[in-house]
């Protein structure tokens, strides 16, 4: 795979869109390359998008199987809490209390159909929602860590913090980064990092660890969204990174503690460096 075209693609967020058809086109008119879309067209089909995809934000619509409905959006946020929601919607006396409701259950983001959907508005609430995603918060949570990359390859592993399926080998890291073997390894030299091999296998199981915080996910989910063949090699990574189980690890630690341990453990020698110089 080409480099820009690797970069064009999973730079690209992943958006889930449950909404009808003519929603669904309105929506189009607002979206930019900045974000890939995937439809479902009913609420069974919402979840297995977000189970089987790297989905990253939700846009939904209460009515997107007839009547308005509240508990499948409740249901939605309850399995997946770390994914951002925008409801999207005609406005229609019988949506007013499912949106207060929702509300409530705090969703808050709402866009109104032929109200507020004007292009620009669409885009200005993806864009705010966006930062909210998983992918983004781990990119602001160790963009210390890649200072000093040379740019392709620190767009590389920013690129592996959204979809860490994508990369699993060096020889990968290093085609994407348009560098021999060799050079990508003394550059993880230069910055006082762990080896490439280590380095991905962090992202990994670092990624994973926050999608293990969402009940709608199994071990078995996450295992095979990140890539892997499955649960055996997933567990025995996450073993090898934070010393428990998937299991374990899923009710042991917070994202804040997770994060501090695989700093200490992986970042620490780079930061001291960084910091001496």
């Amino acid at each position: 795979m080409l480099f820009g075209d690797f970069i064009g693609r999973i730079w690209d967020m992943l958006v889930l869109a449950a909404l009808p058809k003519h929603l669904h086109s309105r929506l189009k008119a607002g979206i930019t390359s900045s974000y890939r879309v995937v439809s479902a067209d009913g609420w069974q089909h919402a979840i297995d998008q977000v189970l089987s995809k790297p989905v990253e934000m939700a846009i939904l619509d209460p009515q997107l199987e007839g009547e308005p409905r509240v508990h499948e959006i409740e249901r939605f946020r309850v399995m997946f809490p770390s994914l951002p929601i925008i409801l999207y919607t005609s406005l229609e006396p019988a949506v007013a209390p499912v949106l207060l409701r929702l509300g409530q259950a705090n969703i808050k983001r709402v866009i109104l159909a032929w109200h507020d959907d004007h292009p620009s508005k669409i885009r200005d609430v993806l864009h705010d929602e966006s930062a909210r995603s998983v992918s983004q918060k781990l990119l602001y949570e160790l963009r210390d860590v890649l200072d000093g990359f040379p740019q392709k390859l620190r767009w590389v592993l920013e690129a592996v913090i959204r979809e860490p399926a994508e990369v699993s080998s060096v020889q990968e890291l290093a085609d994407l980064a348009q560098m021999d073997r060799r050079t990508c390894l003394r550059w993880f030299e230069r910055v006082d990092l762990p080896k490439p091999s280590v380095l991905l296998t962090v992202l990994r199981v670092t990624y994973a660890h926050r999608l293990l915080q969402d009940p709608g996910y199994t071990v078995e989910d996450v295992a095979l969204k990140l890539g892997y063949g499955g649960t055996k090699s997933f567990a025995f990574n996450v073993k090898e990174i934070f010393g428990m189980t998937p299991g374990e690890l899923r009710v042991s630690l917070t994202p804040e503690e997770a994060l501090d341990i695989v700093r200490r453990r992986y970042f620490a020698a780079s930061q001291h460096a960084r910091a001496a110089s």
